[in-house]
């Protein structure tokens, strides 16, 4: 029996997402522009998964939702598209975002400056009051670190933007933190939220982009005009159906703080070198289903495939990168010694985990701990 912590890569689609695509692709597969009763029953589908969007995010009155592939067209959406409507100014992004949010920036045709973490992985605001100047056009920054879990200041860095750039848009990549985390999009000043599907157990392929009333986008697909003009396209109907379900079956009374706090207590019982990458698992600035850990000396592939051959599934790191390097660039925007970044993990968590299973997670670590931190690499 397999014991799945990955959950941060993907995640397994819930039975309620299975059953609304099937049943999408079998029966209520009519094309949403079309004009006829079973279509207008797709569109209003579509518009009923919009409605439930907005109010998980706490939307303000106006904001819209565009449909998109997921995450990382959501990010590129967001950030290029805005780009495109500038005749000038400057990019800023957190030295911790995805790839999909740091490469958009620094290839989007603008001026773009990395805003440093502090040793706890989280953007550093007296360096981006610094930064901010009137001519900033767009600032990034994710609702939870994707590696580490650490949750981004955001209302303080959109009361920066408010102050010192109030021409610049606020964009917030929130595909770690959509449900799992609370966000008040009202609150918060973000003027951009995106959003994917896969990682809240709705299916790969179909992701959100939220924005507010004052946000205007140039889109980065032509075609016949679907989403408001910003994405064309026939919609993904089986993956907007997915992804609604998902919203509704999520259930957000989970326990993941509390067993992720167990898992941690049992891999310090289990390793007493273990060290958090991040903020204190304990704390309000750290995601509740995400654990990053070292265990030096052991390096991160190694333990991986150990704890593979025990049916035990974690990650190193972002999945998009990590084929790419060895040690995390988001580690090294921590400034975490090499030693401890080249034996991190990443615990992930999703509702379903249980204390069980991290009991026997944190077993597995010590056994083959035991044994491969004997062997140091000269």
């Amino acid at each position: 029996m397999s014991i799945y912590l990955d959950n941060s890569a993907t995640t397994r689609p819930c039975e309620a997402a299975v059953a609304a695509m099937t049943a999408c692709m079998r029966e209520e597969y009519y094309n949403p522009s079309a004009l006829y009763a079973p279509a207008l029953r797709a569109g209003k589908m579509l518009r009923d998964c919009r409605d439930e969007i907005l109010r998980a995010v706490h939307a303000p009155m106006g904001a819209r939702v565009t449909f998109l592939s997921g995450g990382t067209e959501a990010d590129n959406l967001a950030i290029l598209g805005r780009a495109a409507k500038c005749r000038g100014g400057k990019v800023l992004y957190s030295a911790g975002e995805h790839p999909a949010v740091k490469e958009a920036c620094q290839h989007c045709g603008l001026p773009a400056e990395e805003i440093p973490y502090t040793a706890q992985g989280i953007a550093d605001l007296d360096a981006l009051q610094e930064m901010l100047t009137g001519d900033t056009a767009l600032i990034c920054c994710m609702q939870v670190n994707n590696e580490t879990g650490a949750v981004q200041p955001i209302r303080e860095i959109a009361a920066l933007r408010d102050r010192l750039a109030p021409g610049a848009l606020f964009h917030v990549d929130g595909v770690q933190g959509f449900l799992r985390v609370p966000f008040d999009m009202a609150a918060s000043g973000a003027d951009t939220y995106a959003l994917s599907g896969h990682k809240i157990h709705a299916p790969k392929g179909i992701g959100a982009l939220v924005m507010t009333a004052r946000v205007q986008l140039s889109p980065r697909q032509m075609g016949g005009g679907q989403e408001s003009g910003l994405r064309s396209g026939t919609e993904n109907t089986p993956g907007i159906a997915g992804l609604l379900a998902a919203i509704r079956a999520f259930p957000l009374d989970h326990h993941l703080r509390e067993t992720k706090a167990y898992l941690w207590e049992k891999l310090r019982e289990a390793v007493p070198k273990a060290a958090v990458n991040g903020p204190p698992p304990e704390s309000e600035a750290s995601a509740p289903h995400i654990l990053n850990v070292s265990l030096p000396p052991v390096r991160s592939e190694t333990m991986l495939h150990a704890l593979e051959g025990e049916g035990i599934y974690v990650g190193m790191g972002s999945a998009c990168s990590s084929f790419k390097q060895r040690v995390s660039p988001v580690l090294k925007a921590m400034h975490v010694p090499p030693a401890l970044a080249e034996s991190a993990l990443r615990f992930s968590l999703c509702p379903e985990n249980t204390r069980e299973e991290m009991e026997q997670a944190a077993a597995a670590v010590a056994r083959q701990y035991a044994v491969l931190s004997k062997f140091q690499r000269r």
